[in-house]
């Protein structure tokens, strides 16, 4: 029986759809690069501010001493010293903001406004220094880590290895050679025993397309799977492959891969990432809400060694 009334069941077909406060919100990336960084954070007692310097020493090894040991000589002298190399880090703030417009825009909008504004300003947050800590890694593939000569060491083209100058597909020559060279210069795997890559879903297609199935092994045998939120696609050849589409070059016709073990990059903290709304309105009429996010860091190469650039065409096939 039909109703009389402008009820629940004559608008229930509007009802949650006109008035629905549900956002479908934008497609974002996964934000992998920065959590690839070691961390250190400002430990002084004072505050940190712009320009200051978080350093990381690197100690240098010993070399081998094969002569026999005279233990009955007297000369007494020194013999061994221990060597640093400083990485030092500068300290650079970041950061944007946005104003709502509490009196107006809450009686006449539906969806929760301020709850997707938060949502905008935290992934630009997280997409900005993510960004920051992959443009660090990228210098690692010039001689002199700031641009120009492409290093015969760190940087290689897919296909064709190290010291090449043409780019191909990402094969799996190109995976063995680098994680050779890893191995060569003793980088250390990260906690579950592998290296890490990241990869565009373009060069993971070249390599799945150059590699079978029974080379291949699922992630979830191994005990850390936190990566599988990031978009970890399984392991090949002692290396946790990661697909993402924030690489450089994704928008031209060469692409860079990332192969990484523990060091590679570090990243400076004085003061980490925060959101966070005033703490009062402003405004003549007391109805403006700043919303601001800002972070006080800095990203440097730590060991050549641990991280080396493959790059490829961009093409599937």
């Amino acid at each position: 029986m039909a109703t009389a009334f402008l009820d629940k069941s004559s608008l229930a077909q509007v009802i949650g759809t006109i008035f629905d406060g549900t956002t479908v919100r934008p497609l974002r990336p996964k934000y992998v690069f920065d959590a690839m960084a070691k961390e250190k954070v400002w430990d002084l007692n004072t505050v940190p501010t712009r320009g200051d310097v978080i350093s990381f020493p690197v100690l240098s090894a010993l070399s081998s001493n094969t002569g026999a040991l005279d233990p009955t000589t007297t000369t007494y002298s020194g013999s061994q010293t221990s060597t640093y190399t400083r990485r030092s880090v500068t300290l650079t703030p970041y950061g944007d903001h946005g104003i709502m417009d509490m009196f107006e825009s809450r009686a006449e909008t539906f969806v929760d406004d301020l709850a997707d504004f938060v949502f905008n300003l935290n992934d630009q947050a997280m997409n900005s220094v993510n960004k920051l800590a992959r443009a660090s890694m990228d210098l690692n593939k010039y001689s002199n880590e700031t641009s120009g000569t492409l290093s015969q060491t760190y940087h290689y083209y897919g296909s064709y290895g190290a010291g090449s100058s043409t780019a191909g597909p990402l094969d799996a020559k190109t995976v063995r050679e680098v994680v050779s060279d890893l191995r060569g210069d003793n980088v250390e795997p990260f906690e579950e025993g592998l290296y890490r890559a990241i990869i565009t879903p373009i060069q993971y297609t070249q390599l799945r397309a150059d590699s079978d199935n029974a080379s291949w092994t699922e992630t979830t045998k191994y005990v850390d799977n936190s990566m599988l939120l990031i978009g970890d696609v399984g392991v090949f050849e002692g290396t946790r492959f990661i697909v993402n589409n924030q690489n450089s070059g994704v928008s031209t016709g060469t692409i860079s891969a990332y192969f990484m073990g523990k060091e590679f990059v570090g990243k400076a903290i004085g003061r980490d990432l925060q959101i966070k709304a005033n703490d009062f309105l402003v405004g003549p009429q007391e109805n403006l809400l700043p919303i601001h996010w800002n972070v006080l860091c800095g990203y440097k190469i730590i060991r050549r060694e641990a991280g080396r650039i493959v790059e490829t065409y961009n093409t599937q096939a």
